[in-house]
């Protein structure tokens, strides 16, 4: 397993999401029989039914429909065919993210329809593989951030809502993966690990503004 996130905008019937790092892993959805948020760690372990996804994407491979399933091999099957290897994941609003890093690709789901999009994340020098994914909340501007796995220079890179990306900062000395990717409650501190080293980063701007605020000094890349 990897990475968690759920939806819970109808709190009687919330949606647990779970990624899993491997060939054949396909993303799983939760529904607890009976929600109990007196209790959420219980409801997790609690009874109900799981689902898995299974994609069909369109002829330009850019985005198609998908559906849940109860059959586990029929989703492991598809998720080795178009979406092997999923990691980060997350949910604003009825968008659900995750990304893929062998493959190098970001999926986005409709959660109130059963359409997607996906599109490559290798974009300027976010060569590696992304890896780990967190979200500023905000408005309109938010900025959804990816850790790197591998690369030239391993970083901390980002996705705004018009689909740009850019890269938050980077390492020439640290080639291995950037991980733990977490923010300060009030959004002012990003922390941010290179596994292979041991080191973990607090950084901050220096405008003393949080993450979320615009403008970022970041640079923009353009797809390859």
């Amino acid at each position: 397993w990897e990475s968690f996130a759920y939806d819970a905008r109808d709190t009687s019937t919330p949606r647990f999401f779970l990624t899993e790092d491997h060939e054949r892993g396909c993303l799983r959805r939760f529904t607890p029989d009976v929600p109990n948020w007196d209790d959420p760690w219980q409801m997790l372990h609690s009874s109900g039914k799981t689902e898995y996804l299974v994609l069909s994407p369109n002829e330009t491979n850019n985005g198609g429909t998908y559906e849940w399933t109860d059959n586990l091999q029929r989703a492991q099957e598809n998720a080795n065919m178009y979406y092997s290897f999923s990691e980060g994941i997350d949910v604003h609003g009825d968008q659900l993210f995750f990304v893929c890093k062998k493959i190098h690709q970001l999926f986005v789901l409709d959660l109130d329809g059963s359409t997607f999009y996906n599109q490559t994340t290798k974009h300027g020098v976010f060569d590696g593989q992304p890896d780990q994914m967190q979200r500023i909340v905000g408005d309109s501007r938010d900025l959804i951030y990816f850790t790197e796995e591998g690369g030239q220079a391993a970083g901390v890179h980002a996705r705004d809502h018009r689909g740009k990306f850019y890269t938050v900062l980077e390492s020439p000395d640290y080639q291995d993966e950037t991980t733990g990717l977490a923010f300060s409650p009030d959004g002012r501190f990003m922390y941010v690990a290179y596994q292979g080293v041991g080191i973990l980063y607090a950084v901050h701007r220096i405008d003393g503004l949080p993450f979320q605020a615009t403008p970022l000094d970041v640079k923009y890349h353009n797809s390859l």
